[in-house]
């Protein structure tokens, strides 16, 4: 520990002044300044909270030394902090040394993991500190949105669990869903992660699902419980172990084997790992315990009624409130059973195409529909074209300090895309505040 608390002051000796590292351009003429100021301070903050782990460490005070470690850890793994110049080196060596400090706390920490009661669940669950604070984080500031996951779990749970059962897996995983979307297939993170259980679309057509303008296979929550199931197989198959697949299903299993290499340990609960991977197990297993029993915990949840439905074949091009008054139904009904349908229309080219219906209205709607014209049945040229188009770009205002690559960086994009996107860029690289872009969405 006396070199670990040698290193960490070697770091503090360093000088806050750092040279001006090479930037991207800018569009406001005195903003390199400024950005690394910000990083000095950030910097600044990692060390300060590394000597506050470190003195908390010294006395004995792990829980509160945890709480520092994951403070730096926010500070230095922010996805939209990079370093430039003397800075890379500076906050590598932070980093190196939040790694070391973690690893021996977690030691400390989360040595012994009794187990709760086996009989109760189908997979191993631990219960340690890291634990209990994600508890008590759902029963207190996050009861509310809680409660709301475990009213809208009842359209899916059941459904879900006979799934991963049939595929023998631990049906305690579909409270994945829980953690990742609140059980929301519409849901998508600010990574462009979508469905009930985030994926990303190298990740999804890594394990089939499609997405294209007209439909996007996350969001189908049978395709998409499939699709985690067979990430979940591949990714036990390569660890051996729940904790690190799971940490894997959330950083990726290059970011895990990382961390295990370089820090010479397999166990989870000792890894030093991103602070949201950190955090994301223990919440997945705090979520488990008190969805299991949540009468427990003092929720009393009115689950929503289970989704069941029929499936019919339908041709491309249909607008789906034409199926909705086919089947006698209201279009929101409709568009709730395929939420994978992006323009509330079955996919143009697609024929046939497998809809669902409420229960006992594939007659009817048959009947109506087959009495339709088609001009009556299908969307026009003209509108396929309107909606084909509608979405895919947004408009974005250049503000001060904004470059191409911190807009590509913002909206999960490339400089290539967005200057292609804009025929204006392609002659220059420099942008304006005010100026506006066309910022195509990733497909």
């Amino acid at each position: 520990m006396k070199i670990l608390r040698k290193k960490i002051k070697r770091l503090l000796a360093v000088a806050l002044c750092l040279g001006l590292g090479c930037l991207p351009v800018y569009a406001a003429a005195n903003t390199e300044t400024a950005v690394t100021a910000e990083d000095n301070t950030r910097l600044a903050e990692a060390q300060s909270s590394l000597m506050d782990a470190l003195d908390q460490y010294n006395q004995g005070d792990f829980l509160s030394a945890e709480v520092s470690t994951h403070a730096a850890g926010v500070l230095l793994y922010d996805p939209l902090f990079f370093p430039k110049g003397d800075e890379v080196k500076r906050s590598a060596e932070l980093a190196s040394t939040l790694s070391l400090l973690t690893v021996r706390i977690n030691r400390f920490l989360h040595e012994v993991k009794p187990e709760l009661e086996p009989e109760r669940f189908s997979l191993a669950v631990p219960f340690n500190p890291r634990i209990e604070g994600e508890i008590d984080r759902f029963l207190t500031g996050g009861r509310e949105e809680f409660a709301r996951w475990l009213r809208r779990s009842g359209r899916y749970l059941e459904k879900m669990r006979e799934t991963f059962r049939r595929e023998d897996l631990p049906e305690d995983l579909v409270y994945l869903a829980l953690v990742e979307s609140g059980f929301n297939p519409r849901n998508r993170s600010s990574k462009q992660a979508v469905g009930l259980f985030q994926f990303m679309l190298g990740t999804a057509e890594m394990v089939g699902l499609k997405s294209d303008l007209w439909k996007d296979e996350r969001r189908d929550p049978d395709k998409a419980a499939l699709a985690a199931i067979r990430h979940l197989k591949s990714l036990y198959q390569e660890f051996g172990d729940w904790d690190l697949a799971l940490a894997a299903y959330n950083a990726g299993s290059g970011r895990v084997w990382q961390s295990i290499k370089s820090q010479g340990v397999r166990d989870y609960w000792q890894l030093a790992l991103p602070p949201e991977t950190e955090a994301y197990v223990p919440r997945f297993y705090a979520a488990l315990v008190i969805s299991r029993e949540p009468e427990l915990y003092g929720f009393s949840p009115v689950l929503d009624a289970k989704v069941d439905a029929e499936e019919i074949e339908v041709p491309g091009g249909v607008d789906l409130k034409v199926v909705a008054a086919c089947a006698g139904v209201t279009p929101s009904a409709i568009a709730e059973l395929n939420v994978e349908l992006t323009k509330n229309c079955t996919p143009p080219g697609t024929d046939p195409y497998t809809l669902r219906l409420p229960p006992g209205t594939g007659a009817r709607f048959q009947t109506a529909f087959a009495a339709l014209t088609p001009a009556a049945k299908f969307l026009s040229a003209e509108e396929i074209a309107r909606r084909r188009f509608k979405g895919v770009y947004m408009v974005y205002t250049v503000k001060g300090g904004d470059s191409l690559y911190t807009i590509a960086r913002k909206f999960h994009t490339t400089v290539p895309k967005i200057t292609q996107g804009n025929p204006l860029m392609r002659n220059r690289r420099y942008i304006h505040p005010g100026e506006k872009l066309r910022i195509y969405r990733v497909q």
